[in-house]
């Protein structure tokens, strides 16, 4: 394996507890809130989350590449407060425009002032949570990071508990327990780092100068606008049921959709968050493309082979394992599962697909495809939704995800080109398939749930052992 494959694995290593427990919160999350609202009030709580995190993207959404991708040019000139004082004062500004945003959009929906007032706390918080993570992520201080998240996470298990015994139907407590859990990690990170010591010592007003905003706003501007975009076709479809006054099944399509994309960042995030920064910094560097274009090569396949598992395990015992989770009356369709999923894997290996894009700073043009996307999933989930409900808006998910997918790597090609293996995707494709047309079958759904379960772990043995790049993660050099 090579130094920048070891590097990766190590960091990821490293990162499973920055979003082992966050994740596990989440999932927490998801199933005392599917046990004590009604599908009803989950759609509630999801469309102010949504609009938290849609305008949250506005708010910070551009500072971890922003600063990934300049960290090494100011640290190699001893200048990274500097870089710090300038982002620092971009957020602020961009803090007042994302909650005004926030506000109104939730203020036309028709949510009450308190829970408009708990949501603003609630992105307060998270952004400068990020801000935080940001710097801790390029210095690689993974311990700080992970002592942060499990303090994050272990509040807000202990909060949503609480919810669930002593504060039912009740969200301005959920919320105020979500907003809790991340002001307590920020009180730690700023302990920890001293931060605000560092910059109370430092004349801030003389390192805050428009040479250094227009430099992290050319490079971080177009990201925002992309992030903002990207999280508008993945999370606007709540947003526009709340407005079309649409409700049949959102509570039960979002609460899977929620545990889809929570269970598979227990892996994809890690992987990413290492990956990241070693390209950036190789590029930098170096300017390696066969090095970086193995990286990417393994991280897709490596996706693929999890998210076979993760389809065949959907096929085989997903309805029961939903049941399990959340509450009977959060029972969702299998098809319309496998369709929610297909939609989380496509977003899953874009992080790849526009890499070439992102490491030679056209962020402009991702913006460009993002808003184009962004615009054609607003304009057929009008149509969809109300013609088609749910179904709708999962096959315009999948559809804008897929698009996305096919135009970045056109482009980003140029720069990298991943070498695709075709028998190995269409061997996993087989495999999915046969299972499929295995469960559709009649005589197969007389299958006992022992025999599902033994027919998966043959699944996964199958899989694990028919990648050549798993293999060789766990061998020498």
């Amino acid at each position: 394996m090579s130094k920048i494959n070891n590097e990766i694995w190590r960091d990821a290593v490293r990162y499973l507890p920055v979003k082992f427990l966050p994740g596990l919160s989440g999932l927490l999350t998801i199933y005392v809130l599917t046990h004590t609202l009604s599908t009803t009030l989950y759609g509630y709580y999801s469309f102010v989350l949504a609009t938290v995190i849609l305008f949250g993207q506005l708010v910070n959404g551009w500072i971890n590449s922003a600063v990934i991708y300049l960290f090494p040019d100011y640290n190699k000139n001893a200048n990274v407060m500097v870089l710090h004082v300038n982002v620092v004062a971009i957020q602020l500004v961009f803090f007042v425009f994302g909650s005004i945003c926030f506000v109104l959009t939730s203020y036309f929906a028709n949510i009450n002032f308190a829970t408009i007032a708990m949501g603003l706390l609630l992105l307060c918080a998270q952004s400068f949570l990020s801000l935080s993570n940001s710097f801790l992520q390029v210095e690689r201080k993974i311990g700080i990071q992970a002592k942060a998240a499990s303090i994050q996470s272990i509040l807000q298990i202990i909060g949503v508990i609480c919810c669930y015994y002593f504060f039912q139907q009740n969200l301005l407590v959920v919320f105020f327990a979500l907003f809790f859990s991340y002001f307590m990690a920020n009180l730690y990170t700023v302990y920890a780092e001293g931060i605000l010591l560092k910059l109370m010592l430092l004349p801030i007003f003389g390192y805050v100068k428009k040479i250094h905003i227009n430099r992290i706003l050319s490079y971080g501007l177009p990201i925002c606008g992309w992030l903002f975009a990207t999280q508008f076709y993945t999370l606007g479809d709540r947003i526009l049921f709340k407005y079309l006054n649409f409700d049949l099944l959102v509570g039960n399509y979002i609460a899977f959709k929620d545990l889809a994309i929570g269970l598979s960042a227990l892996i994809t995030t890690p992987l990413l968050l290492a990956s990241h920064p070693i390209i950036m910094r190789t590029w930098k560097k170096e300017k390696d493309n066969k090095d970086i274009e193995k990286v990417l090569s393994q991280n897709i396949e490596l996706l693929i082979s999890l998210f076979t598992i993760c389809f065949c395990a959907l096929l085989l015992v997903g309805e029961w394992f939903l049941v399990k989770i959340v509450d009977q009356d959060y029972f969702l369709n299998g098809n319309l599962m496998l369709l929610v999923l297909l939609s989380v894997f496509f977003a899953a290996i874009s992080s790849y697909l526009h890499k070439g894009l992102e490491v030679a700073g056209k962020t402009l043009l991702m913006l460009k495809i993002a808003i184009a996307l962004s615009l054609l999933s607003f304009i057929l989930n009008i149509f969809s939704i109300a013609n088609y409900g749910i179904l709708g808006a999962c096959l315009v998910s999948i559809l804008i995800q897929l698009l996305y997918c096919l135009i970045t790597y056109s482009y980003s090609k140029k720069i990298f080109r991943i070498n695709f293996s075709i028998s190995f995707i269409a061997q996993h494709l087989f495999l999915v398939i046969v299972v499929y047309l295995a469960v559709s079958n009649l005589l197969f759904l007389k299958a006992s749930l022992p025999f599902r379960f033994i027919l998966l772990f043959l699944v996964v043995v199958y899989v694990l052992f028919s990648s050549n790049n798993i293999k060789r993660l766990f061998l020498k050099p």
